[in-house]
This record gives structure tokens, sequence and C-alpha cells, in this order.
């Protein structure tokens, strides 16, 4: 699963899978399959979301004492 933010209306069917799905607006990001998160962004209907940071991840070498 991926995430991205819609700016607009997208419905899209699947060229791989018997599946389809449709995302509407909003400020939060949404999950959805890697498949359609791509295509919503390449239709300019989405930005996808950076990852999250997981509490409890060791800290980059850089960081490191």
């Amino acid at each position: 699963m991926a995430k991205a933010i819609f700016t607009r209306e997208f419905h899209y069917t699947s060229m791989t899978r018997n599946a389809g799905w449709s995302a509407y607006p909003r400020d939060e990001p949404q999950y959805y399959p890697r498949e359609f998160i791509d295509a919503a962004v390449k239709a300019g209907c989405a930005k996808e979301s950076p990852p999250s940071v997981r509490k409890g991840r060791a800290k980059p070498a850089a960081e490191a004492d």
C-alpha cells in the first residue's frame, strides 16, 4: 500500500486485476495500492506523501554517537 494526498477526484480500473478504485480530495493522505497511486500522480490528481518515520527506529549513521 502507498499513500498520497488527492487534490482532485480520481477513478481508476486496474489493467492487471479485476478491481477498481475511486478517491476524493482530502487534506490527509489516503492509502491505496501502488498501481492506483502511480496512475493518480501521473494524471495530476494526487501528490505522493513521503513515507512516515516510525518511532523506535535506529538513528542514521550521521547522528550516531
